[in-house]
C-alpha cells in the first residue's frame, strides 16, 4: 500500500489528514507505542495513556497543518518526548524484575552479559539501539524521532554497534567460557 502506509507514513495532503486515515494510523501503530511505552515504564502503569496522550498530540499538529516527512517517525518523536517528561517528573528509576514471577529458561550468561554490556552504553547508543532494533524504525523514522539528520543516524547506530561489539568481544576475551 502506499501513501500513509508505506515504511514511512507521509502525512502532507488533506486527504492524508481524515479522520478515517487518522483512525487507520492509530490501529497500525498503537501496538508499537504501546511496546515502546511498556519497555521504558515498566510497571508504571502509564503506557496506555501515554500511547492516547502520543495520539492526541499528533491530532492536533494535524490540526495546525503543520507539514510532516513521516508520521511514524513524527509519533515516535512524540513519544520520546513524552516519555522523558514522564521521567522527569518521577525522577524515574528501574525497579528490578521480580526473576520469580518469570518462567526460568535454560541459563545463558551471555544473555545476562549482553544485556549488561547495553545497559553500560550511554543513554543516546542505548535509545538509537531500542529505535532500530526493539522498535523497528527505519533510519529516516529515526531521524524523525531524535531530529537529526539520516546521516547522524547512520552514523550513531553505526558507532552504537561497533562500541557494543568492542565491549562484548572485550569481555569474551578477559572471561572465556
Amino acid at each position: 500500500m502506499e501513501g500513509i502506509f508505506s515504511p514511512c507514513f507521509f502525512m502532507n495532503s488533506a486527504i492524508d489528514r481524515s479522520p478515517t486515515d487518522l483512525e487507520e494510523l492509530f490501529h497500525r501503530c498503537e501496538g508499537d507505542l504501546m511496546r515502546y511505552f511498556s519497555r521504558r515504564h515498566e510497571g508504571d502503569g502509564v503506557a496506555g495513556d501515554l500511547v492516547q496522550e502520543t495520539f492526541a498530540q499528533f491530532a492536533r499538529a494535524m490540526q495546525g497543518k503543520q507539514q510532516l516527512k513521516c508520521a511514524r517517525g513524527y509519533l515516535f518523536g512524540i513519544a520520546r518526548h513524552l516519555s522523558q517528561g514522564v521521567w522527569a517528573k518521577k525522577k524515574f528509576e528501574l525497579l528490578p524484575l521480580d526473576e520469580e514471577s518469570l518462567p526460568s529458561p535454560e541459563p545463558d550468561d551471555r544473555i545476562n552479559e549482553a544485556r549488561e554490556t547495553i545497559a553500560s552504553l550511554p543513554s543516546l547508543q542505548r535509545e538509537i539501539l531500542d529505535l532500530r532494533f526493539a522498535q523497528d524504525l527505519s533510519y529516516a523514522e529515526m531521524a524523525e524521532v531524535l531530529g537529526i539528520p539520516v546521516g547522524t543516524v547512520r552514523s550513531r547506530l553505526h558507532n552504537a554497534i561497533a562500541q557494543l561489539r568492542l565491549r562484548l568481544e572485550s569481555d569474551i576475551l578477559q572471561f572465556p567460557s
